[in-house]
């Protein structure tokens, strides 16, 4: 055991955890991006994203130098983002990886298959439909085992391991720490807007549903925000060559200005007037509504979602094809006193649009204190769901119950 101890000491990052007793275990409140568990009978390598990468990368060169028995086990925790291409561009490691741009997940399986020989190498991930989704696709596959002849990595993970509620768990995290749990919809404020649309990140398909909300003048119903910023705060400048009805490259601010927004937690909060009070639904695009995304079979919740069932409010969000088929599943009950959501088993995402699109203008002409009675007489339902996602416990994976410090891993 004292060999684990020494290679810890030589890569000298305070970032490892070693566990060597069932007493370090218990005491252990750290969080770490990677624990290396060698208590009798485990030998278990964990870690916490792609973050963690070189890491994993020293870590595993360092047993092999030192003739120590590689991890029975990997498991690798991307909790945040069911985006396996994350990083897309971005080579993780020194070496090179070639023509093929691999996302910054599969290059971390990649490099783990070839430091490892018997490792079992798992993945832990919000999405939904996880092991039907091609994390790792066949050319890839065989790019690489031409690019390295004699070696054979199998070309997937050996165990996936579902988490969609990893951003759930964060959002409440975060809404705790802010003390805004109590925060709630406020209905009989008297609204004035339909709709509530907050677009912080940019991105095609939020410009072409800002551009609807403008050309059948449904914004003139609806509280907006458009930042316009990328996830590193930074401007951008957008040249689309379409019929646009609003300035995309115009910032429009609700609460947070962008250096504000992106600072941790405010990215859970919401303006208290504009969301609270003043508006009636909140409405947008999730993060994988692109058609790219639906055809490669992700499916991703994020806190664009959750948020509305932790403040009370009625949320109508465009996502993949039987998004909300999946809410339903979770315990959630759906709003069909006021919306249609036949849309939603539309498989194809551009004809699922145009119908999300025209239950939005179906809304929008609803007068507003016609909708708000429709709304008070489900008001109910709209708390039992705030109570659902409050006090509901959740499935977790059993190796997350094992190392609850990777629940808020980034």
């Amino acid at each position: 055991m004292s060999k684990y101890k020494d290679i810890i000491e030589i890569i000298g990052s305070p970032d490892i955890l070693l566990i060597l007793s069932d007493e370090e275990y218990n005491a252990t409140d750290r969080d770490p991006m990677l624990i290396v568990d060698v208590r009798p009978g485990k030998n278990i390598l964990l870690v916490r994203s792609w973050i963690a990468s070189n890491l994993t990368e020293i870590y595993l060169k360092e047993l092999s130098k030192n003739f120590l028995p590689e991890p029975k086990e990997i498991y690798i925790f991307e909790l945040q983002e069911a985006n396996l291409t994350n990083g897309y561009h971005t080579n993780i490691f020194n070496s090179d990886f070639g023509q093929i741009d691999l996302g910054v997940v599969e290059q971390l399986l990649y490099r783990c298959r070839e430091l490892t020989t018997d490792t079992l190498i798992n993945l832990v991930n919000p999405d939904i439909n996880l092991k039907n989704s091609h994390i790792v696709f066949k050319d890839l596959f065989e790019w690489y085992r031409n690019k390295r002849p004699g070696i054979n990595p199998r070309d997937t993970f050996d165990n996936f391991y579902s988490f969609p509620f990893g951003v759930l768990y964060k959002t409440k995290f975060r809404i705790l720490c802010l003390k805004e749990e109590n925060s709630i919809m406020n209905y009989q404020a008297s609204p004035s807007k339909h709709f509530i649309c907050m677009n912080a990140t940019p991105t095609l398909e939020r410009i072409r549903l800002v551009n609807y909300l403008h050309k059948e003048k449904i914004v003139d119903t609806c509280h907006l925000s458009w930042l316009n910023v990328d996830n590193n705060g930074n401007s951008i400048r957008h040249e689309l060559d379409d019929e646009s009805c609003f300035d995309y490259n115009k910032r429009i601010v609700l609460d947070f200005e962008p250096k504000e927004f992106r600072s941790f937690k405010n990215v859970e909060s919401v303006p208290t007037f504009h969301y609270l009070t003043d508006s009636l639904i909140d409405i947008g695009m999730e993060s994988i509504s692109m058609p790219s995304f639906n055809n490669s079979g992700i499916r991703w919740i994020t806190e664009k979602t959750w948020k509305s069932y932790l403040f009370g409010k009625i949320g109508f969000q465009f996502n993949y094809p039987e998004y909300y088929s999946d809410l339903k599943t979770f315990g959630f009950e759906l709003y069909d006193e006021i919306f249609d959501y036949s849309f939603d088993k539309i498989e194809d995402n551009e004809i699922r649009f145009k119908e999300y699109c025209k239950e939005l203008k179906r809304i929008s002409e609803i007068p507003i204190k016609e909708l708000i009675s429709q709304i008070l007489a489900i008001e109910k339902k709209i708390l039992n769901n705030r109570n659902h996602i409050w006090d509901y416990e959740f499935s977790v994976p059993v190796i997350l119950k094992e190392y609850p410090n990777f629940m808020w891993s980034q």
